[in-house]
């Protein structure tokens, strides 16, 4: 089927009600599957072909061939710029990266190394993902200049803004200094529930500051809104706090289940005889399997709910942004402007 060229585009058939938290939870336990993260190269090149024909109207695949496509689409390529995530910043990827980290944080009796070392790499790893998935400005995508953007040293095709490196720096710090308080506070008052909770205590606290420092030129610059047929009328500072706001809710509840209830779990199992007794039959590896297995369970239940507390795009009323965006969205034809909130 050929596009005329005056049609305007089609809206993709929605794979999931993004309107209900339900529906958001779904889509949420699809992104994390890990499939997509095994996609050539060549695969998502043409399932953005596919879907771009389909929104054009150039093309009509098949509803199978349309739906696979627009995963790896969803999956993989950044909503704003429509180019691949890098691999290990994408959702597909946090589980399987996210795990190992936290059995590294609830390690039993652990060492002040040991908290500097794995609190430094949940929040490089959460860094990672908020810049990744961060709201990308279609207008200055291209216009970064070298003197604010450093080339990666894995992927020089991978460019890196200097204030999320300064933003990233301070975010490691305040996990450390939080995590390590905690930790300090309740071995002075001998409290053993408070110690099993320094590690959520750290993440929680170091997740809104990372977010915060690594997202929070979007205050002063705003975040690109669209109408809902996708054009951009503008960058509001209003819809970028709405979406910070949002995206650190989400990231303060993520950790509580896994790193919250699991210690607690773990303290259970450390008191069950059949624990020592696979201790004593198969050696670590028996013991430190349970605790991935639970950790892998919490983990894979609780964490895509919290992602979907609210909707990965956002909706405002036009009526309570800035009057520049109010006056240039007079003739969308709907009483909402729609946000990338970020991950």
């Amino acid at each position: 089927m050929e596009s005329t060229g005056d049609e305007p585009s089609r809206a993709l058939p929605p794979r999931f009600n993004h309107e209900t938290f339900f529906g958001r939870m779904l889509y949420m336990f699809d992104q994390f599957d890990p499939r997509p993260l095994f996609a050539t190269e060549t695969q998502l090149k043409e399932a953005k072909v596919l879907v771009e024909g389909y929104q054009s109207r150039k093309s009509d695949p098949s509803p199978q061939k349309l739906e696979k496509a627009q995963k790896l689409v969803e999956c993989c390529l950044h909503p704003d710029t429509k180019e691949p995530i890098f691999v290990p910043f994408r959702v597909s990827a946090f589980l399987p990266i996210a795990i190992p980290i936290g059995l590294g944080l609830l390690q039993p009796n652990a060492g002040i190394g040991s908290v500097i070392f794995w609190q430094w790499m949940n929040q490089t790893h959460a860094a990672a993902m908020n810049y990744g998935n961060r709201p990308i400005q279609k207008a200055h995508s291209n216009n970064a200049t070298s003197v604010n953007v450093l080339a990666t040293p894995w992927d020089s095709s991978i460019k890196i803004e200097r204030r999320a490196i300064h933003s990233y720096l301070g975010a490691v710090g305040a996990a450390m200094g939080v995590s390590l308080s905690v930790r300090s506070i309740s071995m002075r008052i001998k409290n053993k529930t408070l110690l099993l909770l320094a590690p959520v205590c750290g993440v929680v606290s170091a997740a809104v500051a990372n977010l915060y420092l690594t997202r929070k030129h979007e205050l002063e610059e705003g975040i690109e809104v669209e109408t809902p047929s996708g054009k951009c009328v503008g960058r509001s500072q209003i819809a970028a706090e709405k979406a910070i706001i949002e995206t650190a809710i989400s990231r303060a509840v993520l950790p509580l289940p896994s790193l919250g209830l699991t210690p607690f779990m773990f303290q259970y199992l450390e008191s069950a005889p059949w624990y020592h007794s696979l201790a004593r039959s198969v050696g670590t590896p028996g013991p430190l399997l349970v605790r991935y297995l639970g950790l892998m369970f919490m983990s894979a239940v609780t964490v895509p709910p919290s992602f979907a507390l609210f909707p990965h795009r956002g909706h405002i009323p036009i009526s309570s942004l800035e009057p520049e965006i109010q006056a240039a969205a007079r003739d969308c034809g709907s009483e909402h402007l729609t946000y990338n909130k970020g991950l």
